[in-house]
């Protein structure tokens, strides 16, 4: 690679911290996750992840667990355990033509729906800010924006990230550093902690997996990279998903997946390797060998109004608003209505329902699937 592209992967970076720390954090302070197993087991995973597909494929906390966590419905052996059962199961899957079958079943309008859904449900996590902090967020997207429409455009992720942390962030919480080796536990879920996944945390979050971090982060994959369309499949990231779960789960890691709002983040801020993603896990996994629970102290530290900024930035990537406004009527009361669905009741019915309202609109008022409108 040249300097130029070498500088483009170093400051994509942080491209999906946006996801990463909140819930990671929320975990660790909320549910009582060990942050050294959290961070070696999203290190290790994102390592292989840029070795096996070389290309922007990202490492993402799995949302519908991580969420449960935080609310307190989940502890640190349910999430455990969770992490053992969905690799189990997306390994068994990888093996068959379940995914393939349903991806078949899955019109380009509804795939639209999922995108738009799962960028505003992107934009929801900065729900809650100061108002203050919308103005910081909405000052760091226009120097985005503005960085990558400039002969800049290689150092606009990092650049932005820093100039946001040292004009937002707080650091006094920091004083010195104290380095050492520090390695995670190894615990096994238990019996009761299994069942406990199973009525809780395992069908939902199996639910969203199956939609947007495999059909859909294939789907979008493809587009971007169609030269290695036959390594980028749903099988393939069900596969890597399901091992890296059920072998880094005993160490503490936070169940995981790779994710279509990452994706588009990484490649939006010019990502075209797997060095961007390696990168990022080269730190989790150095943090947490060298720095321990120190970590999370400094994670703490990235202020929200540059993790809103990101969060931004991706869900306008990943839902593509302009192509959205052009296509036909009748598609997009589809995405509207799935948007809605999927807040109401989960990704899984409202692929279910825009399935067959799809069906129902084809049937009824013909014409090519997701054309510009007249």
């Amino acid at each position: 690679m040249t300097l130029r592209n070498w500088i483009t992967e170093i400051s994509a970076a942080p491209a999906d911290i946006g996801t990463f720390l909140p819930l990671s954090l929320g975990l660790v302070a909320i549910a009582g996750m060990d942050p050294v197993g959290l961070l070696f087991g999203f290190g290790i995973f994102a390592i292989a992840t840029a070795l096996i597909y070389r290309r922007p494929i990202p490492v993402q906390p799995m949302k519908a667990v991580a969420a449960m966590g935080i609310a307190g419905l989940a502890g640190p052996e349910v999430l455990i355990a969770t992490g053992c059962l969905l690799g189990l199961t997306l390994i068994i899957l990888s093996q068959t033509d379940a995914i393939v079958w349903l991806k078949r079943l899955v019109p380009t309008s509804v795939l639209f729906g999922l995108r738009v859904a799962l960028a505003i449900s992107l934009v929801t996590m900065i729900s809650d800010l100061p108002v203050l902090s919308y103005v910081g967020l909405a000052g760091l997207l226009v120097m985005l924006v503005f960085l990558l429409r400039s002969q800049l455009k290689g150092l606009a992720s990092v650049t932005t990230v820093i100039f946001g942390w040292a004009i937002f962030g707080d650091v006094s919480g920091i004083e010195t550093f104290e380095f050492g080796f520090h390695w995670p536990s190894i615990i096994f879920p238990t019996p009761a902690a299994v069942g406990s996944a199973l009525e809780t945390t395992f069908f939902p979050q199996l639910a969203l997996t199956l939609t947007n971090a495999l059909i859909l982060t294939a789907v979008i994959a493809q587009d971007y990279f169609p030269d290695d369309r036959n390594q980028l499949t749903e099988r393939n990231f069900a596969l890597s998903s399901g091992v890296a779960n059920l072998v880094l789960a005993p160490i503490g890691a936070m169940p995981m997946c790779h994710g279509a709002g990452g994706l588009a983040a990484y490649h939006g801020l010019g990502s075209k390797t797997g060095w961007s993603v390696a990168m990022f896990g080269l730190v989790c996994l150095g943090g947490a060998l060298l720095l321990g629970d120190q970590m999370v102290t400094i994670l703490r530290t990235v202020p929200s109004e540059v993790l809103g900024m990101l969060l931004v930035y991706a869900a306008w990537v990943l839902a593509e608003p302009l192509k959205v406004v052009n296509v036909r009527p009748a598609c997009q009361v589809i995405i509207v209505f799935m948007v809605g669905v999927t807040f109401l009741v989960g990704p899984l019915f409202a692929l279910i329902a825009g399935v067959a309202m799809e069906l129902a609109r084809a049937r009824w008022f013909p014409y090519s699937d997701i054309a510009p409108s007249d």
